[in-house]
């Protein structure tokens, strides 16, 4: 299924002019230098065209002929290759520059069997220039272009292209040379070696049967840079009825290189790959039905990627970065079809953007969305993780929906996720970054935060959003004891934030665990905001804590007259056993009350929310825990509404509250 699906993309590529897909036998691969020569194979000039992103120096992407998988043998890559096969040098740590001659031959080999026969001017210099080039003299101290072959070998993908000094295309992009190219191309897939047999991708018969995979799969996190195989036979422990490597799992020599082109195109993909997602590598496609409209499936495509990496269209400089720090080139005349920046500026464009933008907000507000206003519902919508481990890729989720259905799951996770914050502030949904960041140490360092955070628990967080599923108890109480510890669950102040995510963590995860597992006493808790008919005895605890907090405060004078309150103290203890706490603590607020200028409206809350507490657990659980600290928040962040009789010192009493919150904010 992941294959077949990667294929039908790569073919509905194909048809897309300005998708930037390569064609069979081609490939978009790195190029840093130009190899400019002239017509007697003379090298005028070494041109080097790295563009500078960041700090570092990147090589474009161009269209060249079919780059496939090298091993550890000698095969040299037609127009476009390394120094060590078209200039037959290598780095050397003792004098700079060794020769390779092996390699060079090889290449000169290849080119010169394939141009031979050829009249252009583009050809005859190419082989004139293999003709001549002696790579024993250029590596000579003395040599002219000793410089430049000294900065190539010291680049780590030093792959060239060759050019005509008094012309302005590419050598490989010259009609009647690559009319050799598709030539040797096609001898070569119905030469008498090869083997026939039914393509399990596309179902044809008597097709040409690759033995390897020639497309290496790059980009992927944890895979070694020159790329890694998802389809692959090595071992004869993995053979059957004495077939030979991948021929025990036949696919045809196109569909074999179409899956990994398309795949290829996704992970380079500005749209379609997810930056960070655990020790995952992420990508998502949308079926395209007969007769949709592109405009639709940029809809479909845009909407998931703006769900979880922000604003359609602002998420650029995020894989950017990402990119160089996989070492990945970054060409913006490559990918044409990746980059919402080269999506037609105009009307259409703005509507497309503001489509996705009112879909988006209502998601992640949990809003109802009828079917009509879907684009292409009935679609298959397509999500890929991967994981590398050397030259070898693993798959570790694949999810498959109509589009529909992942509306669906995706308001489902926004509505568990949903907690009120107290005031005006903007409510959205926390990303799964910043909700990884509540599970580890709050050291104030984001570079050492990241670091901490748990590839595993990101990625099965991911994978419950998608599915519906259980959300991980990994992560949930990883959250309910780094709260414990540091009690950082009140909606105001510099940790304001950090609280509301905590709580919609809290939520989402006990709202899912009850209704999968028809647990429905502690439902009345789950609310996005204070439910004061919650029974919970544990939620009640929670809101009680909150009010004693509160009587201290006022005793002070109210929030931020204190160095510390009870919650710095206590917080802890009191959510795990609150039998051994509590009593402590209602002693003391009765001092508190006595103090404070309201002290009554603090004794009314405690009366009322004791009323459906009996006596104090000696224990709570982690997940009564999580209800404690819920309704915690849940009680620090209600402010009640005035009432027509009660305009005097109730009125007065929040006023100078938000007064002085304010300013604690700020």
């Amino acid at each position: 299924m992941i294959v077949q699906s990667l294929y039908e993309r790569y073919e509905q590529l194909l048809q897309d002019p300005h998708s930037g897909m390569s064609k069979p036998g081609y490939s978009s691969d790195k190029v840093s230098f130009v190899l400019k020569i002239d017509e007697d194979g003379e090298v005028r000039s070494i041109v080097d065209i790295r563009v500078q992103q960041g700090k570092k120096l990147m090589p474009l992407r161009m269209m060249v002929p079919e780059h496939p998988v090298r091993t550890s043998g000698i095969k040299p890559f037609f127009l476009s290759d390394k120094a060590e096969y078209v200039l037959g040098i290598l780095a050397d740590k003792e004098v700079g520059i060794k020769s390779s001659p092996a390699k060079y031959a090889s290449s000169a080999d290849l080119h010169k069997r394939l141009l031979a026969s050829s009249n252009e001017p583009e050809a005859r210099a190419v082989v004139a220039f293999y003709e001549k080039w002696s790579p024993q003299a250029m590596i000579l101290p003395e040599s002219p272009l000793y410089a430049d072959l000294l900065r190539i070998v010291g680049t780590t993908d030093n792959n060239l292209v060759f050019q005509l000094s008094d012309k302005m295309g590419y050598v490989h992009e010259t009609s009647e040379v690559l009319r050799e190219w598709d030539l040797a191309i096609a001898q070569a897939e119905s030469g008498e070696d090869a083997v026939l047999g039914n393509c399990l991708v596309t179902g044809l018969a008597d097709q040409p049967i690759a033995k390897i995979h020639k497309v290496n799969i790059k980009g992927v996190l944890n895979a070694q840079s020159s790329g890694a195989s998802i389809v692959s036979f090595n071992f004869p422990s993995l053979e059957s009825y004495g077939k030979k490597q991948s021929y025990n799992a036949p696919f045809s020599e196109a569909a074999s290189v179409g899956y990994a082109k398309a795949l290829n195109h996704l992970i380079l993909s500005e749209r379609n790959r997810l930056r960070r997602m655990g020790d995952m590598t992420v990508v998502f496609w949308a079926q395209r039905l007969p007769g949709e409209a592109k405009e639709e499936w940029d809809l479909q495509e845009g909407m998931f990627g703006a769900f979880f990496d922000g604003t359609f269209g602002d998420s650029a400089a995020g894989n950017e970065q990402a990119q160089q720090e996989n070492g990945e080139s970054v060409d913006p005349a490559s990918e044409k079809v990746a980059k919402p920046a080269d999506l037609p500026i105009g009307e259409e464009h703005r509507e497309l953007t503001r489509q996705i933008g009112d879909l988006l907000g209502r998601v992640k507000n949990a809003d109802t969305v009828s079917a009509d206003m879907l684009p292409a519902k009935d679609a298959s919508f397509y999500v890929l993780g991967m994981s590398g481990n050397n030259a070898r890729l693993a798959v570790r989720f694949f999810w498959r929906s109509s589009f529909e259905e992942l509306f669906g799951k995706l308001s489902l996770y926004a509505s568990d996720m949903a907690v009120e914050r107290p005031g005006n502030q903007r409510v959205d949904l926390p990303t799964l970054f910043n909700i990884m960041l509540q599970t580890v140490r709050q050291t104030g360092d984001l570079s050492k935060m990241r670091q901490s955070i748990s590839g595993a628990m990101e990625s099965e967080w991911f994978r419950a959003m998608l599915s519906g599923g259980a959300l991980p108890y990994s992560v949930f109480s990883a959250v309910v004891n780094r709260t414990r510890v540091d009690g950082q669950m009140s909606p105001y102040g510099e940790h304001g934030r950090s609280a509301w995510i905590r709580a919609s963590v809290i939520k989402a995860y006990l709202t899912r665990h009850a209704r999968i597992h028809q647990q429905h006493e502690s439902k009345e808790a789950l609310t996005p905001m204070l439910n004061e008919e919650a029974q919970s005895v544990a939620y009640r605890l929670g809101r009680l804590f909150s009010v004693l907090e509160r009587a201290q405060m006022d005793a002070a004078g109210g929030p931020g007259r204190l160095n510390a309150t009870i919650k710095d103290r206590y917080f802890g203890s009191a959510s795990a056993t609150p039998a051994a706490v509590f009593p402590i603590l209602l002693r003391l607020a009765q001092h508190h009350m006595a103090k404070a200028e309201y002290g009554r409206f603090r004794d009314r809350d405690i009366a009322g929310i004791l009323q459906g507490v009996d006596a104090f657990p000696n224990h709570l659980d982690l997940k009564q825990q999580g209800l404690f600290m819920l309704g915690y928040y849940h009680q620090t962040a209600y402010r009640a509404p005035s009432k027509s009789g009660e305009v005097s010192e109730q009125t007065v009493e929040h006023a100078r509250e938000a007064t002085i919150e304010t300013e604690v904010t700020k």
